[in-house]
């Protein structure tokens, strides 16, 4: 093997494993500005984050239907695209969701006084 051609093959191998795959690279989810639908199946609810400390949620389709509320709220990102959020409203029920944007799901969690409710469902971003 010739000096030329070892240094193409240095070349190339330096080249493969330095190169990086951005296919699978998904973008960071930012909430502030977004509006989601989360459907819980006999419950939907849209959510605008206004802000990284302010969102407003509104029932669109339920029990609680009409009834709306902007609040505060406070989040951790676990993941890429996995997030905690968690809000007391007005009435002192408490909020706190496990959200994975990748997948489109939701677990949340409702303490009212001594008691928590489960809810699983769905989200998408609406325009």
């Amino acid at each position: 093997m010739n000096h030329k051609t070892l240094i193409f093959i240095a070349v190339i191998f330096t080249s493969f494993f330095n190169c990086k795959n951005t296919d699978h690279i998904e973008p960071e989810i930012n909430l502030s500005g977004k509006k989601f639908e989360y459907n819980y199946g006999d419950f939907v609810y849209e959510i605008v984050f206004k802000s990284n400390s302010s969102l407003e949620w509104n029932c669109t389709q339920g029990e609680d239907k009409g009834k709306n509320g902007i609040e505060k709220y406070s989040f951790q990102k676990l993941d890429k695209n996995l997030f905690f959020i968690s809000w007391i409203e007005k009435d002192g029920l408490g909020v706190s969701q496990v959200v994975n944007f990748k997948e489109n799901k939701i677990n949340t969690f409702l303490k009212q006084e001594k008691e928590i409710i489960s809810l699983s469902g769905t989200i998408r971003e609406l325009k």
